[in-house]
């Protein structure tokens, strides 16, 4: 491997596993007072041999999401920020105040897709890839939006849904008319939550789902099950 163009790796991180690229580490969900304690502990631990580049991403039992109606008056980054935490305050309360913000660029007048984490688990992430070392961390990245960034090609205009289904937990969201419409990320089914949100719509919804961590039903009488892109 070329020490001047170092390989790109992705990292998974879940309660109860870390993905090394191809590689499963069981972690301990209980470990810790936290429910990330576990797999930072197993991160900490992994041993790198290569010069890599490494994007880190979050499974959604540990982000927040929320669909911000956005303000077309807001300034600069620091006015969009405070927008989007005061937003999360009101849904979480205080807790929101330390969390770190993401939100995606839509156009002007369409809402925001806003994720939220707790910033102690961005700076452990941080931590275990120590300046100098081989791994340098580059990114670190919600599921649902490292889902979607791959397989946003595959979105017609029309719009389709897309799942992320995880053990204990899915996340569905909505994206239709080039901008997100909805977004809920539970404990529970996939499947359930899909019924649940497309019956929540008031408007008619399309009928693809691009599913992402689950196998795609066949024959299915209403939705078009398509694989998220890889």
């Amino acid at each position: 491997m070329s020490r001047l163009f170092p390989e790109r790796i992705t990292v998974a991180v879940a309660p109860d596993q870390l993905m090394v690229g191809s590689r499963t580490i069981s972690c301990d969900a209980a470990f810790g007072s936290e429910p990330w304690h576990g797999a930072i502990a197993a991160l900490r631990g992994v041993e790198w041999k290569d010069r890599v580049r490494v994007t880190a991403v979050l499974s959604n039992h540990f982000v927040r999401y929320a669909l911000v109606p956005w303000n077309t008056a807001l300034a600069d980054p620091a006015e969009e920020e405070a927008y989007v935490r005061h937003h999360f305050t009101k849904i979480h309360g205080e807790r929101a105040k330390s969390w770190r913000l993401r939100w995606s660029a839509e156009r002007a007048d369409a809402p925001r897709l806003a994720s939220a984490i707790d910033a102690a688990l961005i700076d452990a992430i941080g931590a275990a890839f120590p300046k100098g070392g081989e791994a340098k961390l580059v990114s670190v990245q919600p599921l649902l939006m490292h889902v979607f960034n791959r397989t946003r090609a595959a979105v017609p205009a029309s719009g389709a849904w897309l799942v992320v289904a995880e053990a204990q937990r899915a996340c569905v969201a909505l994206h239709a008319a080039g901008a997100f419409r909805a977004v809920q990320n539970a404990r529970g089914e996939w499947r359930t939550l899909l019924e649940r949100e497309r019956h929540r719509m008031a408007d008619a919804t399309p009928a693809l789902d691009l599913l992402d961590g689950s196998a795609p039903p066949s024959n299915d009488s209403y939705w078009q099950f398509s694989k998220a892109t890889t």
